[in-house]
């Protein structure tokens, strides 16, 4: 029997991450669905469901920060019906489809200055003492609930901050978070008994910090609510490598991580101007977080037009099927649904070429670590906010030597794909490598001067 992940979701983020072609000159995050976006979804869904995934969460189908205080009046009815077109194809393809859900903030800018009974001192969340914040949250779950047919929800509470009041501030973070994610889980539970429910972890603490034993309690008694607590960070590094099978023999629910690594796509840029396969090291961390007793992972997707993104996705799904497989021979399955190689050396080029352009990236560079050697856990290609594409921001963190080095490496490869694309099947794939590559290498001339 293979050895596979319980919990195998695609992490969406936000609906327009998925996009194959980024909308220009919008602040994040941008929450427009347009004919585009709507079949670049689909077509996610699908290179979702055929590599293995069987849920996708996504924020941002319905809205951003904005619930009305009639709630039932927020979204326009052209909005709907473009939701429930994407839970059909969801459903049709085999995945789950959960709602990504603010709990007591992402959605509830206009309610806290509706309502003073809520209002703290963050004016993007509410307030975690005051029974009405609850109230508020139900009827936005009542809502959903009653009008789509979403299969689970996505909870997150604390990126954008929480209620320090008087009444709120003495609770750690962990235990404030956990608790109102808790409520909030425990009242879908008992509206739709059947519903997926999971929450991550993203924002409880400040990146590098951990969550002390002591306050392990607190996500235990959310754990009876959930089926999955995702820790923040590609390698989880809110509860440490060394006391994992201790935490995860405590919950008492499945435990995961966001899959290994973390690229969040940059948010105004063409969609081939980057390049970062990372199947091996994912493979790696898939194959530690399972013998730690991990059972869940939250997979961050991107767009897919991308050719280093449609590999680590195809690639994740099936590792996840089974994590005992050799990560070597899944790449060559990969390699082979996506590329159509003429035949079984030219697979295996292909493979060792993706091998070599993973290696470039991380050869002397560790794009997770901050100045102080803690962990940050995702890697932002751009900054996340502005209204321009903005400068490759992961080219200049990078030491000039270390980035350098990364060119001529990537100049290396060049020749050897265009020895390979005549016996490439798709060669529409290949030649979107080049363009990602040669667009690599022209930013990092740009940012070297």
């Amino acid at each position: 029997m293979k050895s596979a992940y319980t919990y195998r979701t695609a992490q969406g983020v936000w609906i327009n991450d998925m996009r194959n072609r980024a909308f220009p000159n919008r602040q994040w995050p941008c929450v427009e669905l347009d004919e585009r976006s709507l079949e670049d979804l689909k077509a996610s869904i699908r290179l979702q469901a055929a590599s293995g995934f069987d849920s996708l969460t996504v924020f941002g189908l319905l809205t951003a920060s904005s619930w009305s205080p009639d709630i039932r009046r927020t979204v326009p009815h052209a909005r709907c019906r473009q939701v429930r077109t994407i839970l059909e194809e969801a459903h049709q393809c085999g995945l789950k489809l959960l709602y990504g859900l603010g709990v007591y903030s992402w959605g509830f800018d206009r309610i806290i200055a509706h309502d003073p009974q809520v209002r703290g001192p963050n004016p993007h969340a509410m307030c975690g003492s005051q029974s009405a914040s609850q109230r508020w949250m139900e009827k936005v779950v009542d809502y959903l609930l009653e009008e789509f047919r979403f299969d689970g929800f996505h909870l997150e509470a604390s990126d954008q901050g929480r209620c320090t009041c008087p009444d709120c501030f003495p609770e750690s973070n962990t235990a404030y978070y956990s608790r109102i994610n808790a409520q909030t889980a425990a009242y879908i539970r008992k509206i739709d008994p059947g519903a997926r429910l999971m929450v991550n972890m993203c924002g409880y603490l400040p990146a590098g910090e951990t969550i002390p034993e002591r306050e392990w309690p607190h996500l235990q008694q959310l754990g009876r609510q959930l089926d999955f607590l995702i820790d923040a960070g590609h390698a989880s590094f809110y509860i440490p490598p060394t006391q994992q099978r201790q935490f995860i023999r405590q919950l008492p629910c499945a435990y995961g991580s966001s899959g290994g690594f973390w690229v969040y796509p940059p948010q105004r840029w063409n969609r081939r101007r980057w390049f970062l396969p990372y199947t091996h090291r994912t493979g790696s961390h898939l194959e530690k977080l399972y013998a730690a007793g991990g059972r869940a992972v939250e997979y961050y997707m991107g767009p897919a037009y991308n050719p280093g993104v449609e590999l680590n996705i195809a690639f994740g799904g099936r590792k996840l099927c089974d994590i005992d497989r050799d990560n070597r021979d899944i790449l060559l399955e990969v390699v082979e649904t996506l590329y159509a190689p003429a035949d079984a050396k030219t697979g295996e080029n292909l493979a060792q070429f993706f091998e070599e352009a993973e290696d470039a990236f991380f050869a002397s560079f560790d794009p997770h670590k901050l100045p102080d050697g803690k962990s940050r856990g995702e890697l932002h290609l751009t900054p996340l906010f502005g209204t321009h594409p903005g400068p490759a921001h992961y080219l200049q963190v990078m030491e000039p030597a270390v980035r350098r080095a990364y060119g001529r490496r990537l100049k290396e490869l060049l020749p050897i794909l265009d020895r390979l694309e005549p016996r490439i099947g798709s060669r529409a794939r290949a030649r979107r490598i080049a363009t990602c590559i040669d667009s690599v290498l022209e930013d990092i001339a740009r940012v070297s001067a």
